[in-house]
């Protein structure tokens, strides 16, 4: 039986024939776009259906997100949010917290009114927004209860002195340079040390299990129908994700697919000499809706948002210095075995050193084995540089970047951390499709809210949250910023043989929205209603739609 959807417009995202306004579908895929009187020819030969409930909406190609953290989403989720901006969560809203009056009677306040004798962990703080804190502001609250400070970027951990005997801080502090007692900080990899009891304590109880039901509604409110976990395996380690997922995200009842990138580190971490082997038979737990790319995950330099990347001269206004997450001269060697295994390579790269680290990286490695059509994607792209732009170009490499940076974090780090110039430029896509590469967005959840066209709109717009654009010449068509969260992301996954646009032959996903954002302002873009998404040829409509 074919289905075929009908519409007030169709947007394939394929130019050879960008619109339509009917889609026939069978058995999960694409049988033809175009008219009901171009579909003539199937309709007459095949019995079908005309289903005309998206007659008055419009569609595109199921939105793509590639870069998301499910399981990192989930032991957030699981911690009290005091964030610098406003964040709608299946559990409630957060309102924005800003100032460090502010953030400190917030901080008090959630702290008094939990549970005596429990660990306090909260998410959110920001520096440019909330102003420094330390071992000792923490102290002043409670010196026997541990309180755990998750800062916005993820990457750093503020902890009091009963938090740091929780995590057995002083144990790592032995041999991490990442971990600073004496102002109660851990970050990078002294993050990943308190991971080892922060995990256990906040997915307990069957936690995990019910915010990862969270994270699927928050994926399907967005209108996506892929993801890409862009760094499997790294939160609540290798196999209890997979258990996990296997539970909450399998089933007809899922509205969406996701493939898993494994953290490569987090492997060696996890399996030692074995992590190869572990990640080479991942393919045996694919399924319907979990499915495994055949590329890896790696780091260069520190978190964004934190100001911890890695800068070229003249670096930071207060002179501060970012971190590595990988030795520089090292990050070849790391990526090696995938390289020469034919398998694509995706980096964590957000300052502009890290960047000439990562591409000096990839030239060499080309050198050694040269290479077609490899796709290494650089994940964040945070500040660059025109050069690097041209040379990642010539290397053959792809941008993949977080619209919320400049939204979020442009004005802010103009007046703190980078001066206007560079903080304007940040995520430089319009450069890197003027060059050639492709561009694709995430939302890198729970960086950014996973939410595409809100992200597509500030990489059409380059809106700061005060409304000043910054550097327009850096802002995507409307076009290129639809297709960073369809085609391209799929390129990018290596995809785009199935999915990120309309055409015959391709997976019946589709997001169906209630107005044309070829012909809508793309600052208004996040007003557009999303009513359904349909998932190889199945319709999943949204509850509040």
């Amino acid at each position: 039986m074919i289905t075929v959807y009908t519409a007030r417009r169709v947007h394939t995202m394929d130019p050879s024939l960008p619109e339509a306004t009917a889609v026939a579908v069978r058995g999960g895929r694409i049988i033809e776009v175009g008219t009901l009187e171009t579909l003539r020819p199937w309709l007459d030969a095949h019995e079908h259906r005309v289903d005309d409930r998206f007659a008055d909406a419009f569609l595109l190609p199921g939105l793509i997100d590639p870069h998301v953290h499910p399981a990192l989403m989930a032991i957030l989720l699981a911690t009290e949010w005091i964030t610098p901006e406003s964040w709608d969560l299946p559990g409630g809203g957060v309102e924005a917290t800003v100032g460090h009056e502010a953030y400190r009677a917030r901080l008090t306040g959630l702290e008094a009114a939990h549970p005596s004798g429990q660990p306090f962990v909260t998410y959110g703080w920001q520096q440019q927004y909330h102003g420094s804190i330390s071992r000792s502001d923490l102290d002043a609250i409670s010196t026997t209860r541990p309180i755990v400070v998750w800062a916005r970027c993820f990457h750093e951990l503020w902890c009091n002195g009963a938090a740091l005997e929780w995590l057995d801080a002083a144990e790592g502090a032995a041999w991490d340079p990442h971990i600073d007692l004496e102002a109660g900080r851990l970050w990078e990899s002294g993050l990943a040390w308190g991971l080892n009891t922060l995990r256990e304590d906040l997915f307990a109880d069957g936690r995990f299990e019910v915010l990862m039901e969270d994270v699927a509604a928050l994926v399907h409110r967005g209108g996506v129908t892929t993801i890409a976990d862009a760094g499997f395996g790294g939160m609540a380690l290798p196999d209890r994700e997979l258990e996990v997922l296997a539970q909450v995200h399998e089933g007809d009842h899922v509205p969406f697919r996701q493939y898993l990138i494994p953290q490569v580190a987090a492997f060696k971490r996890a399996f030692g000499s074995e992590a190869e082997d572990r990640m080479a038979a991942l393919d045996e737990h694919a399924s319907e809706r979990i499915r495994f790319l055949h590329a890896g995950k790696f780091f260069a330099d520190g978190a964004f948002m934190g100001q911890i990347m890695q800068l070229r001269e003249p670096g930071f206004i207060d002179g501060h210095e970012g971190a590595w997450m990988a030795d520089p001269d090292r990050i070849a060697h790391h990526i090696r075995p995938f390289w020469h295994a034919g398998k694509q390579v995706n980096v964590h790269v957000t300052g502009d050193l890290g960047v000439d680290a990562v591409l000096d990286a990839v030239a060499e490695l080309l050198d050694e084995k040269p290479r077609f059509d490899h796709r290494t994607v650089l994940h964040h792209f945070g500040i660059s540089t025109q050069a690097q732009s041209r040379r990642a170009a010539a290397l053959g490499c792809a941008v993949q970047v977080n619209g919320y940076y400049l939204r979020y974090f442009g004005d802010q780090f103009v007046a703190d951390g980078l001066g206007t110039e560079r903080a304007s430029l940040m995520t430089r896509v319009g450069s890197a499709r003027r060059n050639g590469m492709s561009v694709a967005l995430h939302s890198d959840l729970p960086m950014g809210p996973l939410q595409p066209m809100l992200g597509a709109s500030i990489l059409a717009t380059r809106m700061s949250g005060t409304g000043v654009v910054l550097a327009p010449e850096e802002r995507l068509s409307s076009y290129d910023a639809l297709a960073a969260v369809t085609i391209e992301a799929a390129w990018q996954l290596k995809l785009d043989h199935e999915i990120g646009s309309l055409a015959s032959g391709k997976l019946a996903d589709l997001t169906v929205l209630d107005a044309d954002p070829f012909e809508v302002d793309p600052a208004a873009w996040p007003d557009i209603g999303i009513l359904a998404t349909v998932l190889g040829g199945r319709v999943y409509p949204l509850e509040d739609a």
